[in-house]
């Protein structure tokens, strides 16, 4: 009898919460106007050497109203390598703010308690 061997996902884990993470804040917020979620394609500068990209750069960068923040996507057990943890000293000596975030639902946490009036905004500024 043949095993049938399951065909491996061609994302991580960490490409998966990334997804998961931009299409809820694009849903939540960005298609309101209120901020702007950019996502650092890591792992194609990676391959591609004629794309720069910051060494260690966090993998999203999420613009909200009077505040930038960058964001470190990990799963499991993963934790931060040396160029990101270099990263993060740089932003936070530029006085920015920086995350590491494990899950969809400490990243919602996260940017519902980085703005909490956001959800109305387009109410709000249309005065």
């Amino acid at each position: 009898m043949e095993q049938v061997q399951k065909k491996k996902s061609s994302f991580s884990s960490e490409h998966i919460l990334q997804l998961e993470c931009i299409a809820w804040f694009r849903n939540s917020y960005e298609r309101f106007g209120a901020g702007c979620i950019i996502p650092v394609p890591n792992e194609l500068a990676r391959k591609r050497k004629d794309i720069v990209i910051k060494d260690g750069c966090s993998d999203l960068i999420i613009a909200l109203p009077g505040e930038t923040i960058y964001v470190e996507l990990k799963v499991g057990y993963n934790s931060q390598q040396d160029n990101q943890i270099e990263f993060e000293k740089l932003i936070l000596n530029l006085n920015q703010r920086y995350f590491v975030i494990k899950s969809l639902q400490d990243f919602k946490t996260l940017i519902d308690n980085q703005q909490p009036n956001i959800k109305n905004y387009d109410t709000i500024t249309s005065d």
